[in-house]
């Protein structure tokens, strides 16, 4: 048994690796098989969803999408808001959400409304890392989400979302700790705090202390979304930022002397230029990926990607120009994949920029000849 609060806090940062790392390893169709059963859950035992105002979060790291739910919800008469970071030591603030509606890189890249507009849910759907049979919840680690809740005028209906695997024995709660009015997991929903809706579907659940005056406290300590690791929440870890850095590095070092190999061979002026330029932006990348490794605490790699050597075996300016344009591909994927799973903004601007150059990039070689 645990008692002292740096036990406790180790153990559970723990689990919550445990946890979100097994979450990851789910395959697809467990996922979505999860998925439809939680979502017809939460219609059955919440109706009148559909004239809620939905506060849930944008799915990452794993989490249950919901996507579906809450848009079918809107269909039919719901509105919807998403959890915002607008400032450092502030609460965040639910901003109205619709389906198809311009969005923005909120903090950790997570997509934002790009227009603020603050609601207030009436129903919020929360995402669980863990969470035991009294109902306590085990977040990220910040405790962002619960003081943002406090501060809303009229508490709304909190529902957890998680997987039955990550239920707990306890979550060693502390005298900060409240639970969640319900959970819904593949296996069921469970009310420990019967209020509005779910009222009527558990008469046995414990009610509220009528002589209780003071305020709520917080679920967990107060801190903010910015202050939790990145990891927690789904994000590359800074030695697999490293290896990807270095992976692209020795990609654009291939390039650089790719193109200006297939610039030599070139007949046409306007073509040379084209890829002369394009060797600027490949040599470019090379010192910007360069510095982020350094930054991040890495050795940048002195090696030259295989493409090199694919690309000199070629004998004619097409065949080299397609075998360009395959490791341009490469980068363009790889890129694509990578960006939702980085959170420093500066690294994330960087590598949207390689990533526009490149698409750019392959156009002109097509154009080429």
């Amino acid at each position: 048994m645990m008692n002292n609060w740096q036990e406790i806090r180790n153990w559970r940062r723990l689990r919550r690796n445990e946890l979100r790392s097994r979450r990851l390893e789910i395959p697809l169709a467990e996922r979505t098989r999860t998925r439809a059963i939680i979502s017809d859950l939460v219609r059955a035992r919440v109706p009148e969803l559909t004239q809620a105002c939905i506060g849930f979060c944008w799915p990452f790291g794993g989490e249950i999408n919901l996507l579906k739910l809450v848009r079918e919800s809107i269909a039919l008469g719901a509105t919807a808001a998403l959890p915002c970071v607008v400032e450092k030591n502030q609460p965040l603030e639910f901003w109205a959400w619709r389906p198809g509606m311009e969005m923005a890189r909120g903090i950790w890249n997570i997509p934002v409304p790009a227009e603020r507009t603050i609601v207030r849910p009436t129903v919020v759907l929360v995402p669980l890392v863990g969470f035991d049979d009294a109902g306590y919840r085990l977040g990220y680690g910040g405790g962002y989400f619960d003081r943002t809740l406090a501060t809303l005028d009229s508490p709304p209906l909190t529902i957890g979302i998680g997987y039955e695997f990550a239920r707990l024995n306890t979550i060693y709660p502390q005298p900060h700790d409240i639970p969640l009015d319900a959970i819904v997991t593949e296996t069921g929903c469970t009310v420990f705090r019967p209020c509005g809706w779910l009222q009527d579907q558990s008469p046995t659940a414990p009610a509220e202390d009528p002589s209780r005056s003071e305020p709520t406290p917080y679920a967990s300590p107060p801190c903010y979304l910015h202050e939790v690791d990145p990891q927690y929440l789904g994000y590359m870890s800074a030695a697999d930022l490293i290896e990807l850095l270095n992976q692209l590095l020795e990609g654009e070092r291939a390039g650089a002397r790719d193109v200006s190999e297939i610039a030599n061979g070139t007949a046409g002026e306007t073509d040379r230029a084209i890829l002369h330029n394009i060797a600027k932006d490949e040599g470019y990348f090379c010192q910007m990926l360069t510095r982020h490794i350094v930054d991040l605490g890495g050795v940048p790699s002195s090696k030259t990607g295989a493409f090199y050597e694919k690309l000199i075996a070629q004998s004619r300016v097409d065949e080299c120009l397609d075998q360009l344009n395959r490791g341009q591909g490469w980068v363009v994927r790889t890129l694509r994949e990578a960006l939702p799973k980085i959170s420093a903004d500066g690294l994330a601007r960087d590598l949207q920029h390689m990533l526009d150059v490149h698409e750019r990039n392959i156009q002109k070689c097509l154009e080429i000849g």
